[in-house]
């Protein structure tokens, strides 16, 4: 009996072949889609689940309280905590077996790495992910070494443990087991370390992005360590990771800490004049844990996932919608088939099984070109989304089962109303010539419910439509919106090591005798990437307990200038005035307003900061118009610019005045090997590098963008295969009004007029939907645009023209069709 379905079905599928290849097209397309997008989804969801204690390990996450107050959405919660915590807790709980802490380097975003042979020039690149870690770290996380031995890798201070990536570009496919290579920056302190360990790259699968390794008690933070005076409230720089031991209860845990706070933290916290709460994130959904700007790497929103998740189940619902009308559309052409085989004795279940398998075989034969197709596209689309997901995914048994089922699934979803449909036919009425009415027996219109279906299409269609539009323009806000201070021709150069900063002051002066150089000043931190200091300044008479968190960066007396800051009161740092860095502040108006100062009464007004014991005194001289520090997400917070008074910078800005930029950056690249000529030369361009802070919402856009035009494709492909029907059943209607004097026209807008009609339902539908669903998206932005009217006449317009193209060409081959050829069957 199958073999004979299967007979049956192939035939079908030769008998009808535009039908078989609209379904097949459609189908295979929202299939390839849906796999894609399932694809990314997964990689999403799979962070650190490969760890080997992944259901144990949970990373200490903090709630800053200022005030006796939350300090509001986006701002609330750190992922960071201060030194003493990991080993507090281990000592403290006996739930815990184990803790470490990871340091995410806060003056070097790269590390120098040198290695030295003998008779040979010394290979020498900045390398990113250079993390310092406890010697606890791989009793925790799980990593594949290929050289060396993860439980005493990180016993020696001077050891460095390397990802396989940078072990080939150090030492090329030689061993790098105890080699020695040279570690510039505050990570090493320009020291030697010897490999004591070599493992696989796990940075697409880990939201620690570690390329290298080094211990706790190398470099800077191993002298800070050793010598600061620790404590419990501040200098919050440290990932602190527990692994519990089986069998402990998590909540009762968190339920404990803040006891743990009261004995450990109080008497530091008092007074500093705040508080903090702990709490614990399972590792695995750090990655999704959008609470946290970002953990060691930026965290990802669920929002997203949502997003390309409905995407993928709408695509691939489109293409199952196109093959139940397509089917029911040229059901009469079968209804012969179903009365004769009912009188011969054919049960409705048989029939069911029949119908259902040719579905399920046509939408097998969809996977195996979507699979192709996926294969195809897959370096596209991990390029559009910033993955690096293998054609050798596609065979790993949970995803071959999961598309298998998915393909089975998308069968019996399209194919099933046809098979019911067709099923219920009555043998009489079908040889009477009775089963071109439309209805089955239960009196349901199958002609309205393939126009609700083509409804539901493109409301579907539009919503993607209003979604991309909207997108598109937020993102044109966030890239067009002035920010504070000049973005353009502003040159970036990183100064990444101790020695690169003592040359801060000759390659200045060597650039600024260029005529297109307008200013370079120094800087710690820069708009657009992460400042992780702050102060808790207070009003003198108010005290520390109504103190404000506000972010702080030291500067050079140009760096106001060469950014462009526009000042409202007071004056700039200047030369003329070298007691500014004496705690003379700058800040801005969003400083004003959380102390409640008048800008009248801002210049000379003093603030105080305790810090271990001590109170220190800040005056602020001037005051700056408010400036986006971070990305627009965030709203504009509290900012001060200190003086610095050694010119130990993290970056210098250079400005320059020509878009020219290759002889400008040649320049500089000459003036700063004469200085360092071992360290390569690394600049960026200011405007970039804070347009990166949307990455996220550019790939959503990009994928958005792409799978809208796919199932608006997917639509049409339907629409096509219907108009076409409905011109066939219509042929000698048409004859008919040819004869009698209708024109062209007249017939393709009476053809075109019913589809129209749905699609017009379909943008009144879609319309509030997807304004609703986008406002919502737009809470995720402090500064985000009002959804424009214009949004929705645009995407009705165009909803109606693709419709109306697609359907006008089925149309005007009907209607130029010779009316003898039509009426000749009469």
């Amino acid at each position: 009996m199958l073999t004979n379905y299967l007979k049956i079905a192939v035939r079908n599928l030769l008998r009808s072949k535009s039908f078989s290849a609209i379904n097949i097209l459609g189908l295979s397309v929202g299939m390839t889609c849906c796999l894609l997008l399932l694809l990314y989804i997964r990689s999403e969801l799979s962070f650190d689940k490969h760890q080997e204690h992944a259901d144990k390990l949970y990373l200490v996450g903090q709630e800053l309280i200022i005030g006796g107050k939350d300090m509001g959405p986006g701002n609330e919660q750190s992922s960071s905590a201060s030194a003493p915590f990991a080993y507090a807790l281990k000592s403290e709980f006996p739930e815990i077996e184990q803790a470490t802490r990871l340091y995410v380097n806060i003056f070097d975003e790269k590390a120098l790495l040198q290695v030295r042979q003998d008779g040979k020039a010394v290979k020498s690149f900045y390398e990113t992910g250079g993390y310092q870690v406890d010697s606890t770290f791989f009793e925790l996380f799980s990593y594949q070494f290929i050289e060396g031995n993860p439980r005493t890798a990180l016993t020696d201070r001077n050891a460095v443990v390397l990802s396989e990536g940078v072990a080939q570009k150090l030492f090329g496919n030689a061993p790098a087991l105890n080699r020695l290579v040279r570690i510039n920056g505050s990570t090493g302190n320009g020291e030697d370390f010897k490999v004591t360990g070599v493992y696989r790259d796990e940075t697409a699968r880990s939201h620690i992005d570690a390329r290298f390794l080094v211990p706790m008690g190398a470099g800077w933070v191993g002298s800070y360590l050793r010598e600061a005076t620790l404590d419990f409230c501040c200098n919050n720089l440290f990932s602190t990771y527990l692994k519990l031991r089986p069998g402990a209860d998590v909540k009762a845990l968190e339920a404990k800490l803040p006891a743990f706070m009261e004995k450990y933290a109080r008497g530091d916290l008092k007074a500093a004049g705040f508080d903090k709460k702990l709490f614990l994130v399972a590792v695995p959904d750090l990655h999704l844990y959008s609470a946290f700007k970002r953990t060691i790497t930026p965290t990802n929103s669920r929002t997203y996932l949502y997003m390309l998740g409905s995407i993928a189940v709408f695509t691939l619902l489109i293409a199952c919608i196109n093959f139940m009308n397509l089917s029911t559309a040229r059901s009469a052409k079968r209804a012969a088939e179903v009365g004769i085989r009912k009188v011969m004795g054919a049960e409705r279940g048989s029939l069911i099984g029949q119908f259902l398998g040719e579905s399920l075989v046509l939408s097998l034969l969809a996977l195996g070109i979507a699979l192709g197709l996926v294969a195809l596209l897959l370096p596209v689309f991990n390029a559009v989304a910033s993955k690096s997901l293998t054609v050798s995914e596609l065979f790993e048994p949970q995803i071959a089962l999961t598309f298998l089922g998915l393909a089975l699934l998308t069968g019996l979803v399209a194919g099933s109303y046809p098979a019911f449909f067709l099923s219920l036919f009555n043998p009489v009425q079908v040889l009477k010539g009775g089963a071109t009415s439309g209805t089955v027996s239960n009196g349901l219109s199958a002609v309205v419910l393939r126009r609700g279906l083509v409804v539901f299409q493109f409301v579907i269609s539009i919503g993607l439509i209003l979604a991309t539009f909207v997108i598109q323009e937020q993102m044109r806000f966030v890239q067009n919106k002035s920010l504070g201070f000049t973005q353009d021709q502003q040159i970036v150069i990183p100064l990444r090591n101790s020695e690169a900063r003592t040359v801060y002051a000759p390659f200045r002066e060597e650039i600024l005798r260029n005529n297109q150089v307008v200013s370079a000043a120094g800087t710690q931190y820069y708009p657009g990437i992460s400042n992780p200091t702050d102060f808790g300044l207070y009003l003198p008479e108010q005290g520390v307990g109504r103190s404000h968190n506000t972010k702080t960066n030291w500067v050079d007396f140009d760096y106001l200038q060469t950014m462009g800051f526009e000042l409202k009161t007071g004056r700039l740092f200047s030369r003329q005035f070298p007691g500014d860095t004496n705690n003379r502040l700058i800040v801005n108006e969003a400083m004003l307003r959380k102390f409640e100062i008048p800008l009248q009464k801002a210049v000379g007004q003093r603030l105080n900061f305790d810090w271990q014991g001590q109170t220190h005194q800040y005056e602020i001289v001037g005051v700056l118009k408010d400036f986006h520090f971070e990305n627009l997400h965030q709203a504009i917070e509290p900012y001060a610019f200190l003086l610095s008074s050694r010119p130990n910078y993290n970056y210098m800005i250079v400005h320059v005045n020509t878009d020219e930029m290759t002889n400008v950056i040649g320049f500089l690249e000459q003036k700063w090997k004469s200085l360092r000529p071992d360290d390569p030369f690394e600049y960026t361009f200011l405007n970039e590098d804070f347009q990166k802070n949307y990455q996220a919402e550019a790939r959503t856009s990009q994928l958005v963008s792409y799978f809208t035009a796919i199932s608006i494709l997917i639509s049409c492909l339907g629409l096509f295969g219907l108009a076409a029907f409905a011109a066939q059943q219509r042929t000698k209607e048409i004859g008919v009004r040819k004869v009698l004097g209708a024109s062209v026209t007249n017939i393709v807008l009476m053809l075109s007029n019913d589809f129209l009609k749905l699609v017009l339902l379909a943008i009144l539908i879609a319309s509030p939907i997807a304004w609703w669903v986008m406002n919502q998206w737009l809470q995720d932005f402090a500064y985000k645009i009002s959804i424009p009217w214009w949004i929705f006449a645009v995407s009705g317009g165009l909803a109606l023209l693709i419709a109306f193209v697609t359907v006008s060409f089925q149309s005007i081959k009907a209607a130029l069709m010779n009316p003898v050829k039509s009426l000749k069957t009469e």
